[in-house]
């Protein structure tokens, strides 16, 4: 993670980050990774950074801002990482699921 969460007195710190994710997590895959993150902010944040990636390609297409190829690269590369990393969220057991143990004995305590 790139910088620590915000600390802000009247808003949630996660309204702060869903604005820039690419400020925050080093790579689309380490939102995957953060355990403290549900399914839902995982989607949100990577879905966030997928639309600001669009919208600076829309720019760079219609002549808006200067012609940076490194940049455009980075973000193909970004945009590929962030279709990736989106799959795993939603294939991936949500943080809110009980683990497999839990599961199992929770349904064992259930015949006693």
């Amino acid at each position: 993670m790139r910088n620590p969460m915000p600390e802000t007195r009247n808003e949630d710190p996660f309204d702060a980050v869903v604005v820039d994710p690419a400020a925050y997590f080093e790579t689309p895959q380490s939102i995957v990774d953060d355990a403290t993150l549900t399914r839902d902010e995982k989607l949100r944040l990577l879905d966030e950074w997928e639309l600001d990636i669009s919208e600076r390609s829309t720019a760079a297409d219609e002549g808006m801002v200067p012609d940076d190829s490194t940049r455009l690269d980075h973000d193909a590369r970004i945009a590929v990482a962030i279709k990736s990393a989106h799959a795993s969220v939603v294939e991936g057991p949500d943080v809110e699921t009980a683990s497999l143990p839990m599961r199992l004995w929770k349904r064992l305590l259930k015949r006693v």
